[in-house]
């Protein structure tokens, strides 16, 4: 009902700029029916407060528009007379949920019919002949309240679906970024390092070089300490190699205890010293979990990438030299 008031005050508004216009032009009587218009637009806002069904309302809308645009419109021309009008409170008819769609068709085809018979009856019977300017400024005055009413009733009757559009886009990105994040550690997962792999090799970076990094008798700390200790292991790495990785490249979270680097722009030979100094420091770390102290070490397997073959195998010849490193003694990088 709220939005159906606003449609009648800028009717009355364009009704009453009319009437006031054509008088001071000296257009008479046609200046008498915006008046007439006007009057009973204001009766039927009036109206609005005291009848709840909002349809009631945006009939008596469209029949008062409908007289004036089947009068003035012999006056003045059907593009000035405000028949634009007709058409909004066909949105609203459209709009309303507690109508029938053959209630809406029905409505549909009588405006339309009305107008096109409006149009061929009476569309070409000026019995007044507007001056060209006096034409220009009500077409003007016409078009721009008009395109205002559109709008107002476009934006309230959509802004919700817009709200919840936008919503909805949001947590459609909230659930891909969730999608590509291990819950445990907050890295990337496998479905999402081998996209940005994939994104990286499209692109024009120089190389690309893939490390596979390995937790070093893991489950003995989820055996002897507890997979909550484990999970604290985890978290501590992963918190870790987000720094180290933060100018370097993406790291994630393979599976388990092991983990994939991605290098971007640098190459197999400063990949090795960089994942040494890591490996050191990992070492170096004194682990407390409760009463528990314990020191852990890493091994990783560091591959080039080569346009040879594809992101799949580069990360699957770093997981080999990973595992020569396990068969060698464990706690060192393979390159």
């Amino acid at each position: 009902m709220v939005l159906v008031r606003y449609v009648v005050c800028l009717c009355f508004l364009m009704h009453t700029i009319f009437f006031v216009f054509l008088s001071v032009r000296g257009y008479h009587p046609v200046n008498m029916i915006y008046l007439i218009s006007g009057l009973t637009l204001i009766g039927i806002f009036v109206l609005s407060f005291f009848v709840p069904r909002s349809d009631v309302i945006v009939t008596a809308l469209a029949i008062t528009n409908f007289v004036v645009c089947a009068v003035a419109g012999s006056y003045l021309g059907w593009v000035v007379s405000g028949y634009g009008f007709m058409y909004v409170t066909l949105m609203l008819i459209w709009f309303d949920s507690s109508k029938s769609m053959g209630y809406k068709v029905a409505t549909s085809a009588f405006v339309s019919l009305s107008v096109c018979a409006l149009f061929i009856i009476r569309g070409a019977q000026l019995d007044i002949q507007l001056e060209h300017s006096d034409y220009q400024i009500m077409l003007v005055i016409n078009t721009v309240i008009l395109c205002g009413c559109i709008s107002i009733v476009s934006y309230i009757l959509c802004r919700h679906n817009v709200t919840d559009e936008r919503k909805l886009m949001q947590y459609n990105a909230k659930l891909k970024q969730m999608a590509g994040i291990d819950p445990l550690t907050g890295l990337m997962n496998r479905r999402a390092i081998g996209e940005k792999f994939e994104e990286l090799l499209k692109g024009d970076t120089q190389c690309v070089t893939v490390a596979m990094g390995d937790i070093d008798f893991f489950k003995k700390v989820n055996d002897t300490r507890g997979h909550d200790c484990g999970d604290y292991v985890l978290k501590t790495l992963a918190s870790l190699f987000k720094d180290f990785m933060k100018d370097k490249g993406y790291v994630s979270r393979w599976g388990g205890e092991e983990f994939v680097f991605i290098f971007k722009d640098i190459n197999g030979d400063e990949t090795y010293p960089m994942l040494e100094d890591l490996r050191r420091k990992i070492e170096a770390i004194e682990f407390e979990f409760f009463a528990h102290r314990f020191k852990i070490t890493m091994t990783f397997g560091v591959e080039e990438y080569s346009p040879m073959f594809g992101s799949e195998e580069a990360i699957k010849k770093a997981d080999e030299k990973l595992y020569l490193g396990k068969e060698s003694g464990r706690n060192r990088v393979v390159y």
